[in-house]
Formats: C-alpha cells, structure tokens, sequence
C-alpha cells in the first residue's frame, strides 16, 4: 500500500469526506515552510444544512459549524503525528499556526493548496469549489516532506461565467461585478472584496441567530455545484 493510500485510509476511516495530496514547490520556500508537499483534509456539511440555510435557517449550519472546525485540527495533527512516527518531518496547520493579516490573508491558504491539489478552484465569492460537494466543505492542511503522489492542479475556474447566483445572494455584494472568473495567479483582491464580505456576514449572522460569529455561505449554499453534489433543490 502507497503512503497515499494509508494516509486516506486513516483519514477516510476517521469519517474525512475529502483528501488530497499537493505539491507545494512552486510557492516561495517562506509560504511552504520549507516543505514540498501538502495534504488537504476537508469534512463537508450535510445537505440538510445547506438546504436550510439557502431557505433562510441557518440553525443547522451552526450546529454543524463549530463541531466541524473542532474536528479539522485533530484529524490534521493525527495525520502528522502518523507521518512523525514514520520517520518523517510533519507540521500540522491548524488555527494556532495560520496567521491572517488585516486583509484577511495568509502566508498559504489552504484554498490555495486545494487547487493544487486538483480538489478544487476559486468560485466568483472567493471559496474553494469542488464538484462533489461544491462550496460546503472546511478544510485543514497538513505540510510535510513524505514524498507523495500529487493531484493535478487546477489552474482556471470551472463555474459558468454567466452564473452570478452566489453574487446576487451575497449580503454584502462582496464579489465584484464584470472582474472574470478566477485563474491561477491571479489576485483575490480582483475579484471580490473581502471586506465587504466579513462585515456583512458576521451582521447577517446577528440577525439570523443572534451570535456574534462570521457566519453567513449564503453563497455556499446557493452555489449549483452545492446543490448537486449534495442532492438537494
């Protein structure tokens, strides 16, 4: 069995709907850390929660959001620990480790590392799209040096260029109009306004449920992969 194939065993058993393997050597040594590989781990939210919340209750989407963020670190650090122990070196990006700056960036999102990974593009509200659940999925990365079988990247966007459904839904009309589909290097800053994004969702979530979180995937939910990866109208 390839060190691929046990590393999704494990995650897979541990109830991972997602995983991919990239290779990261074509960014700067100071994004990757030094390391040339990274895996993503993803856990998606239910159809029922996608579907509740593009009818406008976003109760379940909640309830699944916190267990979901818990749950990534620990499948990302038992995924290090596995490769720690076969005598590799192994960093676990969870939370603690991933610095945003006041723009709401990172060194390596882990969007970025996605489509590398070939598990997906950037759709138009600036979220990872994957044809098997769309937009409703959060994800972890895992950096090593363990020589992987890596995916084929995804350089171009996949979405249809006429659709603007995530874009009319957006409360905070985050994506900007006529700016194109995503490629490869090109800069988020083109194609939508982060924040315009932030500000809208977290007044999105005080009304709908009364917290004070950044908490919105109207976008997510809406998106027509979501909708037909997981099977609902």
């Amino acid at each position: 069995m390839s060190l691929n194939d046990e590393i999704t065993d494990l995650l897979k058993r541990e109830g991972c709907n997602i995983v991919g393997f990239a290779d990261l050597r074509c960014l700067s040594k100071e994004a990757r850390q030094n390391f040339d590989y990274g895996i993503v781990i993803a856990l998606s939210y239910s159809a029922e929660a996608m579907r509740d919340n593009k009818n406008g209750d976003a109760r379940r989407y909640w309830e699944e959001f916190t267990p979901i963020n818990k749950r990534l670190p620990e499948l990302a650090t038992l995924t290090a620990n596995f490769l720690v122990s076969g005598g590799y070196k192994a960093l676990a990006k969870i939370t603690s480790t991933v610095v945003q700056d006041e723009d709401y960036r990172s060194v390596l999102p882990h969007k970025t590392a996605a489509t590398l990974a070939g598990i997906g593009w950037i759709g138009k509200c600036a979220t990872l799209v994957t044809k098997e659940v769309g937009s409703a999925l959060r994800l972890v990365v895992v950096l090593t040096n363990a020589p992987l079988d890596c995916g084929m990247p995804i350089t171009e966007s996949l979405c249809d260029p006429n659709c603007a459904i995530c874009a009319d839904v957006c409360p905070g009309k985050a994506p900007l109009p006529d700016a194109g589909l995503w490629k490869a290097g090109v800069d988020r800053d083109a194609f939508f306004n982060a924040h315009a994004c932030r500000p809208a969702a977290r007044a999105h979530a005080k009304a709908a449920l009364g917290i004070d979180e950044t908490l919105c995937g109207l976008c997510i939910s809406h998106c027509p992969f979501t909708k037909k990866g997981l099977g609902y109208i």
